[in-house]
């Protein structure tokens, strides 16, 4: 088996994509009751580790809400079992079509600080991976390649972010551009709380299913933060699975993405370290632990499935077939604070690090100043480097 093995239910996915007021409200409740029931485990733990009473530094000491009072198990049972219960009666309600971005948006970020916990609980909440258009409407890559003269460019947000989140002026400006020069445009909308990996395999997944190889056409991937890592992880899940989207493939932008990983998230996963210190505070550790393994993943940008979480995974040889631009933000540019870069991610790291060689010819790599890692989005610099490098490169790839 592939480590790219197959993931979730598509005709479910479907059914989340669109969600009615009522769906909100009952996935709301369902999601305070999950939370309960992961409250009730860890005070259970810690009554199991006060009434063993191991010694401070025992390393070896496992809490465990099986050998605390039966009630806690009970409690935390009950939440569950509520929270699966209003499960199935949302499976009976029907989607809806109307898109309310604001609300979107909140469900985005949700998604990206624990969309893994509500993937494993088949939330209604949780994101399934489509293409959209900047109204948040689903739209067919099949159907946009067929109508477009020179192919297709698509879009993918960062952590916790939408579509909405690219839609300023400038941008809109740069979509209305691709599309007169015969380009059909659409976003990304995917769960970022699942690892990295896992969202490029499904990328690679969806472009397999919708991509027509019969057609003569070009596809140009743009990834902002974390969606330039996701392009990165769909092009080796193609390489490994003989993708055939792949050599459509021309243009591949990273937009201040971390490739040698996020400091925030090492500096998150050593303070979340410490408790385990002691067994008494051992259990509180999966509070730390609710950060998503989409947030985990970004500890040392893994684009595969890594062996082990706590090491930073050997280069992989990028995807030969294509342009690839490396686009870093630089909000920290005095000598002694380079090292901060945009405020999340340091120059080095949105340059490439050691995963795109220094001297490659279709590696190009570009620097703006006085921009943070979001307000990018809306740099009109940016869009202009994007515009001169695809027409630069327009007869390449």
């Amino acid at each position: 088996m592939s480590e790219f093995e197959a993931i979730g239910d598509s005709s479910r996915d479907q059914a989340r994509a669109h969600l009615s007021p009522v769906h909100w409200l009952f996935g709301l409740l369902s999601l305070a009751l999950r939370s309960g029931g992961e409250l009730t485990r860890v005070v259970g733990e810690m009554h199991h580790t006060w009434s063993d009473a191991p010694m401070p530094w025992d390393n070896t000491h496992q809490a465990d809400i099986q050998r605390a009072p039966k009630t806690y198990l009970l409690i935390k049972m009950l939440f569950e079992s509520s929270a699966t219960q209003l499960h199935r009666v949302l499976d009976r309600v029907p989607a809806t079509e109307r898109v309310s971005q604001p609300l979107h948006r909140v469900r985005s970020a949700m998604n990206g600080v624990f969309g893994d916990k509500l993937n494993e609980w088949e939330h209604p909440l949780a994101l399934p991976m489509e293409t959209v258009d900047e109204q948040g409407r689903a739209v067919e890559l099949s159907r946009l390649q067929a109508e477009s003269a020179q192919g297709v460019v698509l879009f993918i947000h960062g952590l916790c972010l939408s579509e909405g989140d690219w839609q300023g002026p400038d941008h809109q400006a740069f979509v209305t551009g691709l599309r007169q020069q015969g380009y059909g445009v659409a976003w990304l909308r995917y769960n970022t709380g699942l690892p990295i990996w896992e969202n490029g395999y499904r990328l690679d997944r969806l472009l397999s299913q919708q991509w027509n190889p019969a057609h003569d056409k070009r596809l140009v991937m743009i990834g902002h933060s974390m969606g330039g890592l996701v392009i990165r992880s769909a092009c080796h899940a193609a390489s490994q699975s003989r993708g055939t989207w792949l050599s459509a493939l021309t243009h591949a932008a990273y937009l201040a993405s971390p490739h040698d990983g996020a400091p925030m998230e090492k500096i998150g996963n050593l303070a979340n370290s410490l408790l385990g210190v002691t067994p008494y505070a051992r259990p509180l550790m999966a509070l730390g632990n609710i950060r998503s393994l989409g947030i985990r993943s970004l500890r040392y940008a893994n684009v595969t499935p890594p062996q082990d979480a706590s090491q930073r995974q050997q280069p992989l040889p990028i995807y030969e077939g294509c342009q690839h631009l490396l686009l870093g933000a630089r909000k920290f540019y005095e000598p002694g604070q380079r090292w901060l870069g945009d405020g999340l991610v340091p120059e080095a790291s949105a340059m490439g690090g050691e995963h795109f060689p220094l001297s490659h010819t279709q590696v190009r790599r570009e620097m703006l100043d006085d921009v943070g890692h979001i307000t990018l989005l809306q740099d009109p610099r940016m869009y202009r480097l994007l515009c001169n490098w695809l027409s630069e490169n327009r007869h390449q790839g």
